[in-house]
């Protein structure tokens, strides 16, 4: 780390700064899709009951709505050297914008990561922050080609670009999306958690 100016740790050594840049923290690494689908699945049937009805689903349902309006235009992945971490995030949330992901699953993501780390006894608000950045950015991440063949039939290519999920870009999108749901999780994250409790039993039951 000295030797190409990046400073010194004090405490970790260099595979541990870069896991924490990736991951968000030193040790715990990133939630696989197996870990999140029961409790996504527990989340995304929780918002759609309530999300007519809950003034805090609804208000956080609006409001990412608005941000994912507000975030400007898209730029494709292999752009956005030199860009500014905040201007990566709002990139980021513009490409779930053209995606035509819904707020609701922005929103169930956010729960269903917050009730994961809860389960899991996992503190820590960086990592969790960067868990939420990571899952909702798995959604539209990615920038693919149209290819033309010589008799101009229209092709896409299976080729994509993604940009680097590590940094500063991961915190502040995190922050944005856990800021707008901070309610939701503060008066329903226990009712997600009791939701997933009792069905996921009943269905574990039904399959057995």
């Amino acid at each position: 780390m000295k030797a190409v100016r990046a400073g010194l740790a004090p405490h970790h050594c260099r595979r541990h700064v870069e896991h924490r840049a990736r991951h968000g923290s030193y040790w715990f690494r990133t939630y696989t899709a197996a870990e999140l689908k029961p409790y996504l699945s527990a989340a995304t049937t929780y918002v759609r009951l309530r999300a007519a009805s809950d003034k805090f689903i609804v208000a956080a349902i609006a409001a990412l709505q608005s941000a994912l309006d507000e975030s400007g235009p898209v730029e494709i992945a292999t752009r956005l050297k030199g860009m500014s971490a905040a201007k990566r995030a709002k990139i980021g949330l513009a490409r779930l914008r053209a995606a035509n992901v819904k707020p609701q699953r922005i929103l169930s993501i956010v729960l269903a990561v917050t009730a994961l780390a809860d389960q899991k006894g996992h503190r820590s608000k960086e990592f969790r922050t960067v868990q939420v950045c990571k899952a909702v950015h798995r959604l539209a991440s990615g920038t693919g080609w149209v290819i033309y063949d010589s008799q101009g039939r229209e092709h896409r290519s299976k080729a994509r670009a993604y940009p680097r999920s590590s940094g500063p870009v991961l915190r502040l999108m995190g922050q944005m999306l856990e800021g707008t749901c901070e309610w939701v999780i503060e008066k329903h994250l226990a009712g997600v958690l009791r939701h997933k409790k009792l069905y996921g039993r009943r269905r574990r039951k039904a399959l057995g």
